[in-house]
């Protein structure tokens, strides 16, 4: 039966099991990448297997992690007679009609103001066509690699994981009717491995710390009646998780985890896995998208050593096999990739990537190229579907246009075109979540300016045109954390001293900026560089070239000494150990500064 026969023959079937379930889509191809400053071996509480592919990532953003970001489970819903599909978590469609807990949108009045980028709420619906974003209550903790289902049936939010501390298993919840976070039951284990999906009987299933010793760890549920959670059944895959790994709930109720390591499927039935098919190309950091046949699209990610893949691929979950499918356009990036994909209401895909935007048509399994991005940014976050039709997509800060803050994008499928929307009021690297009454939620994460991070608990609203700002109570700015005070990088740079019984290594380091790059060798400090350990020449890479660089490294036996390139001030910015060198490979500095290695040798 050839794919065009196959979907037009399970569709209707398909969309009566979506619309019984309520399931609706979550994207996050990018989403939820963990934050970890320091290099993985410092991190004895993690795994360090698990974390060595995420190297790259978390050396060029050392204020984000990526061993559990894990991207968020893309799950669809399509509803018959043109009901819409959002993201934001398996949840009742977003509705103009009150429910009993949550208020509906209020209609529009016949004088409808237009609200700033930061306008107080107000009873009027938005008419500005980009939309306007105001502040909401804070997180009871300060996070940024948080996992969240999205929105829970009662419409409230559940975010865990992802503070400062890597042995945290906190969680809390966010109520939409007074725009208030409070704390709940806390996870058994910390949250890592694969994001959190939403069950069929209203539980959440997610990842955590996967300690192979200890058997109640891997997976647990949280259980919102009791504000509790509990381990649940023993993983099949043997290696620990990488980030970037999805999970997606399918159309008969099962979840598909699927990563670099294989693919494996939990019953929320019997509380077991099961392994199912291999991915024609492993890969990691890949959005996982549920299609209305049922059948989940795999596009995009990381192969090793972090290189942007264009493959994609098609699971079955007839037969628990997977099969290629045609190649997105060439990103242009060959380096580690950032893409989100969006299930939209027509039942293509939109994916977005740095340099692309294009649209996958299951009935053809072709890809199209739609609309030029407002913005070539180095990094696309999660995207969300929104009620009308249209999809949110938050930028790279790099391109705010205030600073601190984070810009967006909204893509318009009718018109198959973009338009800048206003900033948001903070810097967010985090899922971004449709609620009830059409507004999105955008909580935590590191706020960054001049390379200086700080978590943070801020959160804000996105409130579309048509849609009426929610009531809220005064809502106060946050007050960050206090930024430590930084031990400061060589400024102006030294070359370091040459070490007794010195090793030479020479390697080519890319300096694809516009600004010189740092490089030294140093021990680390609690809040930066501490002491130099050994000699580079030259230390200093201008913009724009590619040299060969000789490290002049202390013995094997010497553990305590490290390699920078370009650190911020009191930020982290350490590769890796200099017992660990020499390796194959080379290390590259991005636009911005973020710097990453790339090994030949993997």
């Amino acid at each position: 039966m050839d794919d065009m026969t196959r979907f037009e023959d399970g569709f209707e079937e398909r969309l009566r099991a979506f619309a019984m379930t309520g399931v609706q889509s979550v994207d996050s191809a990018a989403v939820a990448r963990t934050v970890a400053a320091g290099h993985p071996r410092s991190a004895a509480t993690r795994p360090a297997r698990r974390r060595l592919l995420d190297e790259i990532y978390r050396t060029r953003q050392r204020s984000m992690s990526r061993n559990t970001f894990a991207a968020a489970a893309i799950v669809a819903l399509v509803a018959l007679g043109g009901a819409f599909a959002a993201f934001g978590g398996p949840s009742p469609v977003p509705s103009t009609n009150p429910s009993a807990s949550l208020p509906g949108v209020v209609a529009p009045s016949s004088t409808p103001s237009e609200p700033g980028p930061s306008a107080e709420p107000t009873s009027s619906a938005v008419t500005s066509t980009t939309g306007v974003w105001i502040a909401t209550g804070t997180m009871v903790t300060p996070r940024n690699g948080h996992t969240t289902a999205g929105r829970l049936p009662d419409g409230r939010v559940l975010v865990a994981g992802g503070a400062d501390d890597e042995n945290d298993t906190s969680a809390e919840l966010y109520d939409p009717n007074g725009g208030t976070w409070s704390a709940t039951g806390n996870m058994v284990h910390p949250y890592a491995g694969f994001p959190a999906t939403l069950l069929r009987n209203g539980k959440v299933l997610v990842g955590d710390d996967d300690n192979r010793s200890d058997p109640s760890s891997g997976a647990e549920l949280y259980d919102p009646a009791t504000g509790t959670w509990s381990s649940t059944g023993r993983l099949v895959i043997t290696e620990e998780w990488l980030g970037g790994t999805t999970a997606t709930l399918l159309a008969n109720g099962r979840v598909l985890v699927t990563g670099f390591h294989g693919s494996e499927l939990y019953d929320p039935d019997s509380g077991n896995w099961t392994a199912t098919g291999k991915l024609v190309t492993p890969r990691y950091n890949h959005t996982a998208t549920l299609l209305p046949d049922g059948r989940v699209l795999v596009a995009g990610g990381d192969v090793p050593p972090d290189h942007a893949t264009d493959s994609a691929e098609l699971y079955d979950p007839d037969t628990g096999s997977w099969t290629a499918t045609a190649n997105l356009r060439a990103t242009g990036n060959t380096r580690a990739d950032t893409i989100t994909a969006t299930l939209l209401q027509d039942g293509t895909v939109l994916v977005v990537r740095p340099s692309t935007a294009e649209l996958y048509d299951p009935l053809t399994g072709t890809w199209a190229a739609t609309g030029e991005l407002p913005s070539r940014a180095t990094a696309y976050l999660s995207a969300t579907l929104l009620s009308d039709g249209m999809v949110l997509v938050p930028l790279s800060d790099a391109d705010a246009a205030t600073p601190g803050s984070t810009a967006t994008g909204l893509y318009d499928p009718g018109t198959g075109s973009w338009t800048t929307v206003a900033p948001m009021l903070w810097s967010h690297r985090t899922p971004a979540i449709l609620l009830l009454d059409g507004t999105v939620l955008v909580a935590g994460s590191d706020d960054c300016l001049d390379r200086d991070c700080i978590t943070t608990g801020s959160a804000e609203l996105y409130v579309p045109r048509g849609v009426s700002p929610p009531t809220l109570p005064a809502i106060p700015s946050p007050t960050p954390r206090p930024i430590p005070t930084p031990t400061p990088t060589p400024l102006p740079p030294q070359a370091g001293p040459v070490p007794p019984g010195a090793r030479t290594w020479t390697v080519k380091v890319v300096n694809e900026s516009s600004k010189p790059a740092t490089l030294f060798m140093a021990e680390e400090g609690e809040s930066g560089v501490a002491r130099l350990c050994g000699n580079v020449t030259p230390n200093v890479v201008q913009a724009g070239v590619t040299v060969k660089v000789t490290f002049l490294l202390p013995p094997k036996r010497v553990t305590s000494c490290w390699i920078w390139v370009n650190p911020g001030p009191g930020g982290g910015g350490s590769f890796f150990q200099t017992s660990d060198a020499p390796m194959d490979g080379e290390f590259f500095i991005q636009e911005g500064g973020q710097a990453g290695w790339i090994s030949r040798g993997s």
